[in-house]
């Protein structure tokens, strides 16, 4: 994964100023803005991996700045904060894929649950066309087509709920990586700002797509999580 960075917008630079140490803990390089139009030359010159930005801004609000940058760029995570809960706000989020609505005062824990979220889709999204296997064969009668996000038996296409075909992408990306609960949980809940952070959630999805697949296609990992574990690439040729 390469060095990360990140623009924050922020127009109270107190605010602004209280954050930003945390920020560069998390990322390798942080650029800084105080209103939209600045912001947005700012994302041009540098065209940072996530954007962490104020709703209330001078010159250019932050949700008609983010639907501006997503005109063109469907990759870079995208993290609101505002100081209110607006109804209208929160479903425009929603439609903008924004990582996470974050209402002020900030708290750090969650702030950093939001960076984690947004490094876990950047990874996702790291691996191009020509390095990732898009074809799994889970066993001798079942494939998983990651690019199209289908699951076949026998030739027939098996019906996933949209939270097993976003587990069944996620952990396909990595066949070596472990993907913790924590993961997970973020990757499937990403149009869901409000939810709470379960693990038994991630445990109960587990065992319904188990259902569907052969088990041992998902291998637990005691006390961490979970990784994918296909057929090899010789075996799936063998079979198909």
């Amino acid at each position: 994964m390469k060095p990360l960075t990140l623009l924050y917008i922020e127009d109270d630079l107190d605010i602004q100023e209280i954050y930003v140490d945390f920020l560069r803990e998390n990322v390798q390089t942080v650029h800084l803005a105080n209103d939209g139009e600045s912001g947005y030359e700012m994302y041009l010159e540098h065209k940072p991996d996530i954007i962490l930005l104020d709703i209330n801004m001078p010159k250019l609000d932050g949700l008609s700045l983010a639907e501006k940058i997503r005109q063109t760029d469907k990759d870079v995570q995208i993290i609101i904060t505002t100081a209110y809960a607006e109804q209208e706000n929160l479903l425009k989020a929603i439609e903008l894929y924004l990582v996470k609505y974050i209402l002020k005062p900030i708290d750090f824990n969650e702030l950093k649950d939001a960076l984690n979220k947004a490094i876990t889709e950047l990874e996702l999204n790291a691996h191009t066309d020509d390095e990732k296997r898009e074809i799994f064969c889970l066993d001798e009668n079942t494939l998983w087509h990651r690019d199209t996000e289908k699951l076949y038996a026998h030739k027939n296409e098996i019906k996933l709920t949209k939270n097993e075909r976003r587990l069944l992408t996620l952990i396909s990306t990595d066949e070596n990586k472990v993907f913790t609960f924590f993961d997970i949980f973020n990757h499937i809940a990403q149009d869901n700002f409000n939810k709470e952070y379960d693990t038994n959630q991630v445990r109960a999805l587990v065992k319904l797509l188990r259902k569907k697949i052969p088990k041992e296609s998902i291998i637990n990992i005691y006390g961490e999580g979970y990784r994918f574990n296909p057929l090899n690439i010789e075996a799936c040729q063998k079979e198909h």
